[in-house]
């Protein structure tokens, strides 16, 4: 590579270095940070945000792309496939880089630093009054962000497109209409059935119990455990740290185990895709070694929590001895009545733990809060009541308080607003990458079946991890699977799964 090029990737590397400490930061904040260090640690994330953000608008970064740029515009070089990509990467986001000021990045990272702490608070204690004022200041700094990067542009779309390349309000809608529709009518298909037994589900498991569940999911998913360590905190997550430092947590509920199963084996599946990816040894600690987009890194998630973790494959030779480590819950439930429990539908309170068909409808909702607060239509204030409204006209349950309502996600208090499309877009790509791993690989399900998950992990790795951000998602989805995104292929799965399931 010309030395403009390998000096581009040193200053790049510096910044994701940068980027890893405040990533240090912030999940010892999730799971260990002690209550009274909030205020410090604040400003701890914003001192490391500002001068990531400083790095990141080197004048000397877009001196060495425009003249990377020209050269290759007028002849004078040919970009490598690799080094095109890492230089598309490296332009977005120094554009976006350069319009926001560094007063609003470091603005940003002190407010959700505190507001992730008082939400948990306000979480627990069923307070939204207290959020309240740190919800509106976190929505007029997105809102101060989506001007200063497009103020041609809706608000809304600009925020959208941080998550998923191109991605706008009315795309994403057009998506869910359909979405609603088909998930609508193959719920009402189940409730013309005999709903399914889960109660053996809700019977008590230590957490001891539980951690010991999660870490032999880890081990059977293939998740390198001397790459990353497991832990627990209010909202599970996934964050890499490094290289070889991805790092998973989890919620136990002794009431509920398969919580923390799941949620383990969901985290995982993002853990395995940022351990996956390997855009080539010179672009490690790259932009071009993040995810395509977070849409892509939910896919990954989804497919392995659903498709394969909530398959009879995966728990035919693992059933045994997860009686052992649940008794006596599991005493006397066979293998298909454990079966039908976790593939239970049933319109529910809570995103994380909602069923695959309720799951897009719970999406859905915040889409439409989203939009509605970063428009303005819709009042901080009014927050609760809307969200309680949608929750009865989309899943027909009704809201207890807050804290089983609209308190329930951190995604809001850490400024995350744009992300929440990401998980239903994920379940799309995931079933159509599920349909394209079986049609090239005709022994998958036996090879789930005898705990050969390598398999699956195999083609994930080439198909869809290593690549990182080399492709844009539309093109990473037709490289893998030969063509476009389809929802149909999702929408097979759930019926043909749950027509299984319910008998329809």
């Amino acid at each position: 590579m010309r030395k403009e090029t390998e000096r581009l990737i040193a200053l790049d590397r510096e910044h994701t270095l940068l980027a890893h400490i405040g990533a240090v930061l912030g999940w010892d904040q999730e799971t260990y940070m002690p209550e009274k260090a909030v205020d410090e640690r604040a400003e701890q994330l914003a001192l490391i945000e500002g001068l990531a953000h400083d790095k990141a608008v080197s004048p000397e970064i877009g001196e060495l792309l425009r003249k990377i740029e020209g050269a290759a515009e007028h002849g004078q070089t040919k970009l490598e496939p690799a080094e095109a990509a890492f230089l598309r990467v490296l332009r977005k986001e120094y554009d976006k880089e350069t319009k926001l000021p560094a007063d609003l990045v470091i603005e940003m990272a002190r407010e959700t630093s505190v507001s992730q702490a008082v939400w948990a608070k306000a979480r627990a204690g069923n307070d939204f009054a207290a959020f309240a004022p740190h919800l509106e200041k976190v929505i007029a700094l997105n809102r101060r962000m989506a001007a200063c990067l497009n103020p041609a542009a809706k608000p809304y779309d600009v925020l959208l497109d941080l998550y998923e390349d191109g991605a706008t309000e009315a795309s994403i809608g057009k998506v869910f209409g359909a979405m609603r529709k088909e998930l609508v009518e193959i719920l009402g298909k189940i409730r013309s059935r005999p709903q399914v037994d889960d109660s053996f589900l809700h019977k008590p498991v230590e957490t001891e119990k539980q951690e010991k569940i999660s870490k032999l999911l880890m081990d059977a998913l293939g998740y390198d455990r001397k790459r990353g360590r497991l832990d627990t905190t209010a909202h599970p997550f996934t964050t890499t740290l490094g290289g070889d430092d991805v790092r998973i947590t989890t919620k136990y509920l002794v009431d509920y185990f398969p919580s923390s199963m799941f949620s383990t084996i969901h985290e995982s599946g993002h853990a395995l895709y940022e351990l996956g990816i390997a855009p080539g040894p010179e672009f490690s600690g790259t932009r071009l070694a993040d995810a395509a987009s977070m849409a892509i890194h939910e896919s990954q998630s989804r497919m392995w929590e659903n498709m394969i973790g909530r398959s009879k494959g995966f728990w035919k030779r693992r059933y045994s001895t997860l009686v052992e480590l649940a008794a006596p819950a599991l005493d006397g439930v066979g293998i298909d009545a454990f079966m039908r429990g976790i593939n239970r539908v049933e319109p529910s309170l809570i995103r994380t733990e909602a069923d695959e068909v309720t799951y897009g409808l719970h999406v859905i909702l915040r889409f439409e809060m989203e939009s509605a607060l970063i428009s303005g239509s819709l009042a901080v204030k009014d927050v609760p009541e809307a969200w309680n409204a949608k929750m009865k006209e989309l899943l027909g349950v009704d809201v207890p308080d807050d804290g089983h309502g609209c308190l329930q996600d951190i995604h809001w208090s850490m400024g995350s607003f744009g992300y929440f499309p990401s998980y239903a877009l994920g379940n799309l790509y995931a079933a159509q990458f599920m349909d394209t791993m079986r049609r090239e690989i005709p022994g998958l399900d036996a090879a789930v079946e005898e705990g050969r998950l390598d398999v699956p992990l195999a083609w994930l790795r080439e198909k869809v991890h290593a690549p990182g951000a080399t492709w844009l998602p539309g093109e990473l989805v037709k490289k893998a699977t030969g063509a476009s995104l389809d929802p149909s292929h999702f929408t097979a799965y759930l019926r043909r799964k749950y027509g299984e399931v319910y008998g329809f």
